[in-house]
């Protein structure tokens, strides 16, 4: 008698909840009691109904298909506290029961699933060890609720906690690249750059591993999200043209290839002006599906190094996601600066040399800060050029990269007529001695 007065109590702390000195803070409702003790009774009846161990599971599984049959969530939540109650009688049974109320959970309805769930990680708090297995079931169905909600930050958080690494049960490589990816992927899609690029980190190190084709391409197309989040366009573009231009063996469609490539088109637009931004934009313009990208105008005129108007870019703008429409420390927005800085180059192509006001008015920014815009460009060494600030003149140099290397092969085949000319003139004058 005593040990099921202590049984009760244990059950009645789990159901109310203690302080971190163990003392009852709130006292339960009589309703609250009275379920949790028709629960209790309920399972009583079942142990002594036989002494048989398999017999008294097959009669708690069906108890539990019962009342998952019947929604009743407040009895559901109930058999967990009476399982889980510390030096509970029913010990013995916890994990198999609960194992069974995890695998039946996808049974109820969104609102009762995330009710029950929650209130099952809540009591297995500080014993995830010996119910990792239920524990990870009871995650992955709340993260596909909170998913269902748009609740992206909560849904990554839920897959976060799952014990991978150091657990009892012993997970393959692809079990865990699958869930770092797919975590990272919820934290992308809340806007959280930083903490997705922690789990990718986490699945780049097992990824090697993995043969499986799609789940190798959710990687990549994840970290080249990743470096897009974080405004790095450049490397960005870079593995979304590779991803765009790989087949895979026919495993990915073609609409997913062609969303690769119009993400490639944004990045490499919205990079720095420069040398490895050109050689991204000459790989795009290569591709013959370029042409069906929506901004294909821009892109073009980018490759050819022509200038770019206002009204252009606006109309771009429109099509930006909100990180990339953010503002810089100087002011301006990522587009902003990607063009002027593109069309200092274009102007760099068709003048020699030309006043700060003139390159301003070109740019339709002030002299000023088309100077400035300029000024760092050289120093970066993305535009070969100087200012004369006294004259208030900037020079161009270096010209068109075609025409430099033209000249080279005129004066490599100049040298080398010399180089006939000269043994002619040699061997004439050798003739002309032994003559």
């Amino acid at each position: 008698q005593a040990a099921w007065i202590a049984s009760l109590f244990h059950i009645a702390r789990a159901l109310v909840g203690t302080d971190h000195f163990g003392v009852v803070w709130q006292l339960p409702t009589s309703g609250k009691w009275q379920a949790a003790s028709g629960m209790l009774q309920v399972l009583s009846n079942i142990i002594s109904s036989t002494s048989d161990a398999s017999g008294r599971m097959e009669k708690l599984g069906e108890l539990v298909k019962t009342v998952i049959a019947q929604h009743d969530i407040p009895k559901l939540k109930d058999l967990v506290d009476c399982m889980l109650a510390e030096e509970s009688t029913f010990a013995l049974f916890a994990r198999p029961v609960l194992q069974q109320v995890a695998e039946k959970m996808d049974q109820l309805k969104n609102t009762e699933l995330k009710e029950l769930g929650l209130h099952t990680l809540d009591r297995l708090k500080g014993r995830v060890v010996s119910f990792e297995e239920e524990d990870f079931v009871i995650r992955e169905l709340l993260s596909e609720v909170f998913q269902a909600e748009g609740n992206w930050s909560e849904a990554a958080k839920c897959l976060a906690a799952i014990n991978l690494e150091t657990g009892t049960r012993c997970r393959t490589a692809m079990q865990k690249a699958e869930k770092y990816v797919k975590i990272a992927e919820l934290y992308l899609e809340d806007d959280d750059p930083v903490s997705a690029d922690t789990f990718c980190t986490r699945a780049a190190m097992v990824m090697h591993e993995v043969d499986e084709v799609p789940l190798q391409l959710r990687y990549k197309v994840c970290h080249a999200r990743i470096m897009d989040s974080k405004r790095k366009f450049l490397d960005a573009a870079s593995k979304y043209c590779d991803l765009s231009q790989q087949t895979f063996g026919g495993q990915i469609c073609e609409a997913d290839l062609m969303q690769l490539l119009k993400s490639g088109v944004t990045c490499a637009i919205l990079a720095p002006a420069g040398p490895q931004r050109s050689r991204i934009l000459a790989l795009l313009c290569k591709d013959e599906r370029i042409r069906s990208v929506e901004h294909f105008e821009i892109l073009h005129k980018m490759f050819m190094e022509r200038l770019i108007r206002g009204s252009e870019v606006h109309k771009f703008s429109e099509s930006l996601l909100p990180h990339q429409k953010a503002m810089m420390p100087d002011g301006q927005t990522v587009l902003d600066r990607a063009v002027l800085q593109h069309n200092v180059l274009a102007a760099s192509r068709v003048y020699k040399n030309m006043k700060l006001p003139d390159l301003g008015s070109l740019l339709e920014v002030s002299g000023d800060r088309a100077e400035k815009i300029a000024a760092k460009m050289i120093s970066e060494r993305r535009l070969d050029g100087y200012i004369d600030q006294r004259s208030g003149v900037i020079h161009f140099e270096g010209g068109d990269e075609n025409l430099q290397q033209w000249d080279r092969h005129i004066r490599n085949v100049c040298n080398q007529v010399n180089c006939v000319l000269g043994k002619i003139k040699d061997e004439q004058t050798q003739k002309m001695c032994e003559g």
